[in-house]
């Protein structure tokens, strides 16, 4: 599990929070770890992993939404800064990819300076660690395959 997000900017930070709170409950086959924005080099990391989720702000959502990546057709153009499914498609050219990717988008109140959480953010960072507890559960218990 990755968060992303600004540590300066208020609500952008819910991503890092939720990670570092599922990786305080040390769940037995879950890593857990923050960037501050998506890079190239994180691909390296996800190959021959059965799930990554990606935990981000998102401006564009009311409620938390979880949703699987595709994988792309081409390999398009890198920078450095990427979406997902364009890491999702790097994993693919340098090895094995992970069986799957998910974004969990959390909607954010404040984007300002500031290294707190608003309380509406905060809220839906419990909300958000429930839903994550549960669906690496089901990831965990199945015994094949590498760790998520």
């Amino acid at each position: 599990m990755i968060g992303v997000g600004s540590p300066l900017r208020t609500d952008d930070a819910v991503g890092r929070v939720v990670a570092d709170r599922v990786g305080d409950l040390a769940l037995p086959g879950v890593e857990s770890r923050v960037v501050h924005q998506l890079a190239p080099e994180l691909a390296a990391e996800w190959l021959d992993r059965r799930l990554v989720i990606l935990v981000d702000a998102d401006v564009e959502v009311t409620t938390p939404q979880l949703r699987t990546v595709v994988r792309p057709s081409g390999s398009g153009a890198m920078s450095h800064h990427v979406d997902p499914a364009a890491l999702l498609g790097l994993a693919s050219l340098l090895g094995a990819p992970p069986d799957t990717l998910e974004v969990l988008s959390l909607p954010v109140a404040d984007l300002a300076l500031g290294t707190k959480l608003s309380e509406t953010a905060d809220a839906i960072a419990e909300q958000a660690v429930t839903l994550l507890r549960e669906r690496c559960a089901v990831v965990v218990d199945d015994p094949g395959g590498a760790p998520a």
